[in-house]
């Protein structure tokens, strides 16, 4: 009976990326699109740059095999940009506008096998944006923006080492910015690495 009781245990401790009660810090990149928000803009729009690179970074802990919880900010490396004519004055101008986020989510895993998992991760927090509008009777109008927002990711995790886990991960998230400078959804694709903190292995 020993001997079955201990082989149950490893294979419930190594069926999963990471061991229960482990602390990590997780980092990835990926590409960030904004689905079309110029409202305030008279279609169709000249150009659009609604591409941008992205980068998430924070901490999470993991309670059991299936549950765990994450605290991530993500913030844009470049801006989004636009170029057409204003529906307000019928003016010429050029957009640009980025994104950031600051987020706490629950996350639930469902294991796969020895060495993988799927994950769902559903998180509310503050959807942060900053826009530019340059047109010839207003040349430099910024405004910043900040609503409360959720954020829904499905990925995948693959553990590499005992302490190492690579992930792939869609994200999508509640609107950002404001219908008067940009407003949208964001869906991000991104890989990134979890790294343990208190897993001694």
């Amino acid at each position: 009976l020993t001997p079955l009781i201990f082989l149950t245990s490893s294979i419930e401790l190594i069926a999963q990326a990471l061991p229960n009660k482990t602390f990590y810090a997780h980092a990835s990149a990926g590409l960030a699109r904004s689905e079309d928000g110029l409202k305030f803009m008279v279609k169709p729009i000249e150009s659009a740059s609604q591409w941008t690179p992205q980068v998430n970074v924070g901490i999470g802990y993991r309670f059991n095999k299936y549950l765990g919880i994450e605290t991530h900010a993500a913030t844009m490396l470049t801006s989004l940009k636009a170029s057409g004519t204003l529906v307000l004055n019928n003016e010429k101008a050029e957009v640009t506008a980025r994104h950031s986020n600051v987020m706490i989510s629950p996350k639930f895993f469902l294991p796969l096998g020895d060495k993988s998992e799927l994950f769902l991760r559903t998180g509310l927090g503050f959807l942060l944006s900053e826009s530019k509008i340059n047109s010839p009777s207003n040349p430099d109008f910024k405004k910043s923006t900040s609503n409360i927002g959720y954020m829904v990711s499905l990925g995948y995790a693959q553990k590499l080492t005992d302490k190492v886990v690579f992930t792939l991960q869609f994200d999508f998230s509640d609107p950002y910015g404001s219908e008067d400078v940009w407003e949208g959804d964001l869906g991000v694709l991104n890989a990134g690495i979890k790294y343990s903190l208190n897993n001694k292995k």
